[in-house]
């Protein structure tokens, strides 16, 4: 069965050029991150985590995968007209349904008891940046259990070109009473084979079993099925993430069974606001403005929710924000339809000049965090036209998530910035993740002071080019941040606003005096300068990807790179050579298994200025017969070893 959907150019080529290694690690080392739900501390220390929850339907032959490494995984389910009888093609009994809880139909219609995912925003979708694809025929496999609607297999979501450079995941979250539930996916083909299709999935932000070989399951082109037996919290939160060097799974339908059910509201209060309110905000008759939200989290006990209903608001000032909950219970912002189980996403407007030039209005900030605005999360909202800082936190605070969030012509995202006399607003514990930012001119977000326990996960960000006074950048990190970790964020088309001197502008940059930095399965692309510009010490790039920049990799701090890839440097203009990897002054960086392809006679595959010291191993390069490998000035060091000729 083929499916229908978008295709890129390079970007699209970056499911099997992702360099080799273990495809089923998705952390390494001790600065690890876990996706939570949003009643849940997210940590970016310790070892990761593991359940011994499997997939129970059985176990296929291992297949090969492009990096050589062989994965158990699921095989399918017999069809079986009893729903709670489910038996597996081995023979052996599969695990007792409970009654069911929901059905998803991901990115069709309602069918059935399938509720619908084809629209814009969804209760329990919380991957911001998906796309449907239809498949042109569908065919069940032995899997697929009879009582299924073959119309839920014709559709699903995958995410859009532009975000394939990174690892690629889909998630959705449901307020569940928390125990034992089994839950039932269903995926399409098409199958390029045993080991091209591969997902790991993550069940309240710990990686379950092995991952799951869909393009096994799925083999043949016929839709296929899995279960998995698991325990919930009361947010269960299921993720799918793509193993690196695979193609992205397609997901046409979900479904959870068991003995509980569906929860209507948190344990605490629930607090209102309307487009249209004015009142206490206790009832939803009774809701309350925008403009009135701080009082209303001032009023709220740990544990409480806001919810602000979708439609469209306007903003006319900051709101300052003093208060919050606990780290065992936060206040949670959250924008729902009429309420979480239905589809909306508020969507907050500011005066930003749209369509944006470098001379018009900037727009104003909408959140203003201050000491005593510690442990909130902001869930499902969204933003068009806002200025310096959708969100700005101007004093130190702890516990922010950003989740689920989308913006559209903004200045910044989150602002991390003292202003007013303060000289200190240090961030101890920040989450953002699935964050979506199209079109901006500084950044998706800056970090600085002391700014610490940082998690980007799942965050998207494209400048779209706009320009304002120099450059921007997807992601700055700055005086003395550290202990951060950014897994899947992409970030891309930063670009200066030219000249005849330097270009600047990049995807991601770090400064002397940040420490502790880590990357996994991050992407930078058309950048005029850096995809990733680093003056970080202890900065570690785990399957980093850069590609369509003037220096793919800038490196000036000391950095380890580990099956990494570089693709296509491109100068768009400026002074400065067009490289790979350009090492710069005190820069100490080695570089493992990885590898650097390109077709541009002007491309320096390893730029050395002043007293860089690399070191070079393994991996591959590929470049055009009159490029340079090579320019070492006199002062720096490179060794090289084992890189072979050719990817």
């Amino acid at each position: 069965m083929a499916a229908k959907r978008g295709r890129g150019s390079w970007v699209l080529g970056l499911g099997l050029a992702a360099c080799g290694g273990d495809p089923a690690a998705t952390t390494d080392g001790s600065t690890t991150g876990e996706s939570t739900s949003e009643a849940s501390t997210t940590s970016t220390s310790g070892d990761e985590s593991t359940t011994d929850v499997t997939p129970t339907t059985g176990t296929s032959p291992s297949t090969a995968t492009e990096t050589g490494t062989t994965t158990g995984t699921t095989d399918a389910t017999a069809t079986t007209d009893d729903p709670t009888g489910e038996t597996s093609t081995t023979g052996e009994p599969g695990p007792e349904l409970g009654p069911p809880v929901l059905r998803i139909n991901v990115g069709g219609p309602a069918v059935g008891e399938f509720l619908a995912d084809d629209g814009d925003d969804s209760p329990y979708r919380f991957s911001p940046d998906t796309q449907i694809f239809a498949a042109d025929a569908v065919v069940a496999g032995p899997s697929v259990p009879a009582d299924v609607p073959l119309e839920v297999l014709a559709t699903g979501r995958i995410e859009p070109p532009e975000l394939m450079g990174g690892t690629g995941q889909l998630r959705y979250s449901l307020p569940v009473e928390p125990g034992p539930y089994q839950l039932r996916l269903h995926f399409s083909g098409p199958s390029q084979g045993g080991g091209t299709r591969l997902v790991q999935p993550w069940i309240d932000g710990v990686m379950v079993g092995e991952p799951i070989d869909v393009s096994a399951l799925t083999a043949g082109d016929t839709s296929g099925s899995v279960i998995l037996a698991i325990d919930a919290d009361d947010w269960l939160d299921v993720e799918l993430v793509r193993v690196p060097g695979s193609e992205m799974p397609l997901l046409s339908a979900l479904e959870l069974f068991g003995d509980g059910g569906l929860r209507d509201g948190p344990a605490g209060a629930v607090r209102h606001v309307t487009p249209a309110g004015g009142g206490s905000g206790d009832s939803l008759d009774d809701a309350a403005g925008l403009g009135q939200l701080p009082a209303l989290i001032a009023a709220s006990s740990p544990g409480d929710e806001v919810w602000i209903h979708a439609g469209d608001y306007e903003v006319g000032g900051e709101l300052f924000i003093t208060s919050g909950g606990t780290a065992e219970a936060p206040i949670v912002i959250r924008g729902v339809g009429a309420d979480w189980h239905s589809p909306g996403r508020p969507r907050l407007v500011g005066t930003r000049a749209n369509p944006w030039t470098a001379e018009g209005a900037v727009g104003g900030t909408v959140f203003r965090l201050t000491a005593g605005a510690d442990h909130l999360q902001f869930v499902n909202l969204g933003f068009a036209d806002q200025g310096n800082g959708c969100w700005r936190v101007a004093e130190p605070i702890a516990g922010l998530r950003l989740d689920n969030i989308v913006a559209t012509n903004v200045h910044r995202l989150l602002e991390n910035f003292a202003g007013g006399g303060q000289t200190d607003a240090t961030i101890t514990g920040l989450v953002m993740k699935d964050v979506s930012v199209r079109g901006y001119a500084r950044a998706v977000t800056r970090l600085q002071y002391e700014s610490n326990e940082l998690l980007l996960e799942d965050v998207f960000g494209d400048s779209e080019a706009q320009p304002f006074e120099s450059f921007s950048t997807g992601v700055t990190l700055y005086q003395s941040a550290h202990h951060a970790t950014l897994r899947r964020a992409v970030m891309l088309n930063h670009h200066h606003l030219g000249g005849d001197g330097y270009w600047n502008a990049d995807g991601f940059s770090t400064e002397r005096e940040n420490h502790a930095i880590r990357f996994e399965d991050t992407f930078a692309a058309g950048n005029t300068d850096g995809g990733y510009d680093l003056k970080s010490s202890d900065t570690t790039l785990l399957r980093a990807v850069a590609a369509d920049n003037k220096r793919n990799f800038r490196l000036w701090g000391q950095i380890a790179m580990n099956q990494c890839v570089g693709l296509d440097p491109h100068k768009r203009g400026g002074s400065g050579t067009q490289a790979q990897v350009h090492g710069n002054p005190q820069g100490e960086f080695t570089v493992t298994d990885s590898r650097f392809v390109d077709a541009d006679p002007d491309t320096i595959v390893f730029d050395l200025d002043e007293d860089t010291v690399g070191t070079v191993a393994g991996g591959c390069v590929e470049h055009h017969p009159d490029a340079t490998y090579q320019t070492v000035e006199p002062a720096a060091s490179l060794m090289v070893e084992g890189v072979a000729d050719g990817c």
